[in-house]
């Protein structure tokens, strides 16, 4: 039986949670795609299942315009909803895009989330016609989604070899990229203005990519209004300035803070923990969580892989 979703009109502060609800033994990323939305005190407020959707939806944030996007990146499918609560058409990219960023002119920049011919066990993706799942590029399109330019980027290896650009954000100067695959060594910017690698803005240069006990990686970054950047690891949330020294860390409880964003109010970010599923409201100025909803979504069974918030 099809679900009836209850999302509502957006209200400032808005949380929405990518939190699809697993439903299938074989395939560990599969079931039915839904967003959650708390108000901005974390109290429940609706409930959106996605049209389109088989698997994850990641990569949740809130354009300009207001419209919240999220992502099935093995299907291919971005699904998006307005201000008004409307769920737009899924739109099918043929690519498995699991991120978004826009520019001053409305542009959008995709991250390829995917790279290589075979992903982790356990779960599926669609393959492309030359039998990869991927090539890891960032997309420029126009706000009319007509593809623009590809920006051939670098990827940072990692563990499970199949990953390409899993995590990104643009810079308030709108010129670069920062981005991640998640749980490399290398925290990697993209010059779009110009079309050229830049320097990474931090790495682990002498740790093994491929080493699961050296837990020293970069998973989510998010930029604040004034160029520091949120980063999460292994153990919490840091924060680098824009030369790429860490200034602060705040230790966080449990492994698998996998989405970040700056809140309404950037003395607080907002973070979600894939493996735990609990979403948090964190002070960056105190250092600690002031505020937790728990989902109820644990490994194996995780499934919280998107955060976002409406500004209003």
């Amino acid at each position: 039986m099809q679900k009836i979703s209850t999302l509502k009109p957006f209200a400032k502060g808005d949380i929405f949670l990518g939190n699809t609800y697993l439903g299938n033994p074989n395939d560990d990323h599969m079931g039915e795609g839904r967003v959650i939305q708390l108000d901005r005190n974390f109290v429940m407020k609706g409930t959106w299942y996605t049209t389109g959707t088989r698997y994850f939806i990641v990569g949740c944030k809130v354009a300009p315009d207001g419209t919240l996007w999220g992502f099935d990146c093995h299907d291919h499918i971005a699904v998006r909803a307005t201000p008004g609560a409307k769920e737009l058409p899924p739109w099918d990219s043929g690519r498995s895009f699991g991120s978004v960023n826009w520019d001053r002119d409305g542009n959008l920049y995709f991250g390829e989330y995917f790279i290589g011919r075979e992903i982790w066990k356990g779960t599926s993706a669609k393959f492309l016609a030359n039998g990869t799942l991927g090539d890891g590029c960032i997309y420029k399109y126009g706000s009319d989604l007509k593809l623009l330019q590809i920006y051939r980027v670098e990827n940072a290896p990692e563990m499970t070899r199949f990953k390409g650009v899993t995590h990104s954000t643009m810079h308030p100067s709108w010129q670069f990229i920062t981005y991640t695959t998640e749980t490399g060594r290398r925290l990697m910017r993209y010059d779009v203005r110009n079309d050229r690698q830049m320097p990474d803005l931090a790495a682990y240069a002498d740790a093994d990519p491929y080493d699961r006990n050296d837990k020293r990686w970069f998973i989510a970054p998010a930029y604040l209004s004034d160029g520091r950047l949120l980063c999460t690891d292994a153990t919490g949330l840091a924060i680098y300035d824009e030369e790429g020294a860490m200034r602060q860390h705040v230790d966080l409880p449990g492994y698998g803070w996998a989405q970040v964003t700056p809140d309404v109010d950037e003395r607080y970010a907002l973070a979600a923990n894939v493996w735990t599923g609990v979403a948090a409201r964190i002070d960056l100025q105190e250092s600690r969580i002031v505020q937790q909803m728990d989902t109820g979504f644990t490994a194996p069974f995780r499934s919280l892989a998107g955060i976002a918030v409406f500004r209003g």
